[in-house]
């Protein structure tokens, strides 16, 4: 069984060594702290958090905020999970106090609880309202704190624009429920919780999710490339410095090693190897998101992905033809909350994407100047 996985929640002995962290986030949510959880995409954020609950076996929704379309949807996703947290018994007691009643399915087998409000527009705070009070009223009963926890946060502004400054009200007088805010696009929920002006002020601890630590990745991947009798030790710290320490490209890379992998002891031609199936895989991934760059994106792109990390220096707008310093920052800012690039270490400007740094280089025949 290959002993790395990528693409999912990662959970147990799959899931990279976060013990500080683990230990961090049980201790404030069963304090009542609030948090805000931020790191680039892929660090292992949504894993992280499910890690972190089950050791602290406290009760918990999670809310994938991606998936809500618009503010009813939003209602009926929180209603169902909200009442996951009672007796079945106990559910008509609940659901009567709502203002607005839902349509209600459930399974006979499972028990499982289908909620669907159908409301006009005018109605909706009221609904809104109603829904985010549910699980304190529950957790209340139940006489249990509960965590609540809003997986890419950000997407709030997308589905209403009045949204934050009502989950705001409701949430400061919520005396039962821990709230867990997870952001990707780590401008946007800055702004979201650290801009004086918005609702979500100072509402809760930030913790940034950093680097795994070298040493603790290196024994992570020996010990699992270990569990199949594989000693890796002679090109684990070459696999970091492709990833450059990266959580998810890691077990992507990897995952890819093990595939190809005929031997006991691993070489480092394996690992250019593995790149090169993965960037041939993706090819049409990779050339989708290269066609939707306009030319002045694409400059850019190359630059950084040649080396050359100051994209507002003289000597990168000259070398690669752009218009002007505040032309390229625009566009690094614009690619930074695309989540294309990002600020390593809060500094360099780098591509996210190892492998599609690696297949712009490859067909476009460039070498590396760093």
């Amino acid at each position: 069984m290959n002993p790395f996985k990528f693409g999912n929640v990662v959970t147990g002995e799959y899931f990279t060594n976060r013990e500080k962290e683990i230990k961090e986030i049980i201790s404030e949510i069963k304090a009542g702290q609030h948090i805000v959880l931020m790191s680039p995409r892929r660090y292992g954020k949504t894993s992280l958090v499910n890690e972190a609950m089950k050791a602290s076996q406290m009760k918990w929704l999670r809310i994938n905020m991606e998936l809500i379309a618009d503010e009813v949807d939003l209602a009926n996703y929180y209603v169902r999970n909200a009442l996951s947290l009672s007796k079945f018994e106990k559910m008509k007691y609940y659901l009567k106090n709502l203002k607005i009643q839902p349509y209600i399915q459930i399974q006979p087998e499972s028990n499982e609880v289908s909620v669907s409000f159908n409301t006009e527009r005018k109605n909706i705070s009221t609904l809104l309202s109603d829904s985010l009070q549910l699980p304190d009223i529950i957790a209340k009963n139940i006489k249990k704190r509960v965590v609540i926890v809003f997986d890419e946060f950000q997407e709030v502004r997308r589905i209403s624009s009045m949204l934050e400054r009502q989950m705001r009200g409701i949430f400061q007088y919520h005396q039962n429920i821990t709230y867990i805010f997870i952001g990707s696009q780590e401008s946007m929920i800055r702004e979201i919780f650290q801009n004086k002006k918005n609702p979500f002020y100072k509402f809760g601890r930030h913790i940034t999710l950093k680097k795994i630590p070298k040493p603790e990745f290196l024994d992570f991947i020996i010990k699992r490339f270990s569990s199949q009798k594989i000693d890796a030790r002679k090109i684990v710290e070459d696999i970091l410095e492709f990833t450059d320490h990266h959580p998810y490209y890691t077990q992507q890379l990897c995952h890819e090693i093990y595939i190809l992998n005929e031997s006991k002891i691993l070489t480092k031609d394996i690992i250019q190897k593995a790149i090169d199936q993965i960037i041939t895989e993706h090819h049409a991934d990779y050339s989708r998101w290269w066609n939707t760059l306009t030319n002045t994106e694409r400059k850019v792109i190359i630059g950084i992905s040649c080396g050359d990390y100051e994209p507002t220096s003289q000597d990168f707008i000259r070398k690669y033809g752009i218009k002007s310093a505040s032309t390229s920052g625009s566009v690094v800012s614009k690619l930074i909350a695309l989540g294309t690039l990002v600020k390593d270490n809060g500094k360099r400007i780098k591509i996210e994407d190892p492998f599609w740094k690696e297949w712009i280089l490859k067909n476009r025949q460039f070498k590396r100047s760093d």
